[in-house]
């Protein structure tokens, strides 16, 4: 196989997903859970692929991000929860930047594989500005290899119109919430205007996700290194979490932290501390974060016109006390705070036009007026999405 790609088995999943729209739905789910330190653990959960399960058993430890307010208030405390390398561990923003390169690049190798290009190396490097009440995405491609700039150029346009990374995060996604309490809150947050810049400068974070082969990369950000892969169904070699998942990982650890801080403050001390509890007793009460979402596969898979992203999102936090009542600083007033100020929830729920562009064999390919990569000057699809079901096919 060229590349570690099997473009003859994507070919039969295009075939069957077009004839059985069921078998396109793509479920997934994460859970996370306190641990010590200010770390989360995120288990993955086993996919459904239509009427398949697909068993999945990966463990994603993270920092719980800054905090509520970090984004246009005063710099954490030294007992607020690391970003992304402090705790040896990625926080949300930083699990979105990856899952975005790892997506990018299997839309790319998967393109330049069909058009029969050889590939040395292929290097992803997502860049995020985060602040002030607004956030920008950009990434550069960098392909080396018996490559075109004509075909970089195919395939970069590929991953924009295709992949899920790309789609998930520029179109704009509506996330349901739900606090699960013996009279459960439903709560949704809708994709919103960016607002203006506050006092607070923007933080600029980078990832770098480096293609290994197929649909495995590795990733680093903020001294963290990761993998990613996608599950034997998808053409993957399933020895790590698939980009899908970072994104859901992203949320659920963001949730966990405004809700472990909402009870930190009211003293119900929810909050795992490894030395609070004898190894006989085990942890206390904990909260609990579950997040999940869909992929119709027609639309990074096949040429149907189909939305390409991760859609249908719910975040589900089961607070330790669920006879906890809606208002006073409660479960639910929390999710309300991370509903308007969660970093990773704003670059997953918010429309972003991102800004790509391409390095072949260590050369810049021009870009065009509005910075979307292109040998000839002209547009690459640089239009927003207005709604999930928008979709151009390539």
């Amino acid at each position: 196989m060229l590349n570690g790609v099997d473009l003859m088995a994507r070919q039969a999943l295009a075939e069957q997903i077009r004839e059985d729209s069921w078998e396109a739905q793509l479920s997934i789910g994460v859970h996370a859970r306190p641990g010590p330190g200010g770390e989360c653990r995120v288990d993955t959960e086993p996919m459904r692929l239509g009427s398949s399960r697909v068993a999945r058993s990966f463990t994603l430890h993270q920092s719980r991000g800054a905090g509520p307010g970090s984004s246009s208030g005063p710099a954490p405390t030294s007992a607020a929860p690391a970003a992304s390398g402090a705790a040896g561990c990625l926080d949300p923003v930083g699990s979105v930047l990856v899952g975005l390169g790892a997506c990018v690049a299997d839309g790319v190798v998967t393109r330049l594989t069909g058009e029969g290009c050889r590939l040395t190396a292929l290097e992803v490097v997502p860049v995020a500005e985060v602040g002030g009440g607004s956030a920008h995405l950009s990434y550069v491609v960098r392909v080396e290899g018996e490559v075109s700039a004509e075909q970089a150029r195919r395939a970069v346009r590929a991953a924009r119109e295709r992949g899920s990374g790309h789609r998930t995060l520029e179109d704009p996604n509506e996330i349901r919430v739900v606090v699960q309490t013996e009279q459960d809150v439903h709560l949704t947050a809708r994709p919103a205007e960016a607002a203006a810049q506050l006092s607070a400068p923007a933080r600029r974070r980078t990832a770098r996700v480096a293609w290994e082969v197929g649909a495995h990369v590795i990733a680093e950000a903020d001294g963290v290194r990761a993998e990613s892969d996608q599950p034997k169904q998808l053409f993957g070699a399933d020895i790590a979490p698939s980009a899908q998942e970072y994104f859901l990982s992203a949320l659920a650890a963001e949730a966990l932290l405004f809700a472990a801080d909402a009870d930190a403050g009211s003293g119900t001390g929810s909050v795992y501390d490894a030395g609070s509890a004898s190894d006989a007793e085990g942890p206390g009460p904990q909260n609990a974060v579950h997040a999940s979402g869909r992929i119709d596969l027609r639309g990074p898979y096949s040429t149907q016109d189909a939305p390409a992203g991760l859609r249908n999102v719910l975040v589900q936090l089961l607070p330790a006390d669920p006879s906890a009542k809606d208002g006073g600083g409660g479960p639910a007033d929390a999710m309300r705070g991370w509903l308007a100020e969660g970093d990773a929830l704003r670059l997953i729920r918010d429309a972003h036009p991102i800004r790509v562009e391409v390095v072949l064999n260590g050369t810049p390919i021009a870009s065009g007026p509005d910075g979307v990569a292109t040998d000839t000057g002209t547009d690459i699809d640089t239009g927003t999405h207005d709604t999930k079901e928008q979709h151009s096919a390539p």
